[in-house]
């Protein structure tokens, strides 16, 4: 009795399910990561080569642009709609102004013939 043995392949969806990335953050958000980092480089360059330089600040300014980009892909886009930086912006600014977005004066009543309006009666 003789047995054989052979490998049985599997099909995964490995390579589907995943998303490319650098340091956590997600497709486009990696993008907006590597620009700050970039533009940190810039401004730590630029404080750091001054006839004194002053590192504690150098870092201080560098690090303004990564922890912004940080903040706004992790709150508000990771794991998030596509949309919702979006939404929540305009939710703000609609709240801070104390106007509803779809208020009675922004609005104007479209009167189309094939429309009953509901708010007159109708003489039979």
């Amino acid at each position: 009795m003789e047995q054989q043995q052979s490998v049985r392949l599997h099909e995964t969806n490995e390579g589907r399910e995943t998303q490319q990335g650098i340091a956590g953050f997600e497709g486009l958000n990696a993008l907006f990561f590597m620009l700050a980092l970039g533009l940190a480089m810039i401004i730590f360059r630029k404080f750091a080569s001054e006839a004194n330089p002053n590192m504690l600040l150098a870092v201080l300014f560098a690090s303004i642009p990564l922890i912004v980009v940080s903040a706004y892909c992790f709150g508000l886009k990771q794991g998030k709609p596509p949309s919702y930086d979006v939404e929540l912006g305009e939710w703000l600014i609609i709240k801070a102004s104390n106007n509803p977005y779809f208020s009675p004066k922004q609005v104007e009543p479209i009167s189309l013939p094939w429309v009953d309006d509901p708010t007159k009666e109708k003489d039979i």
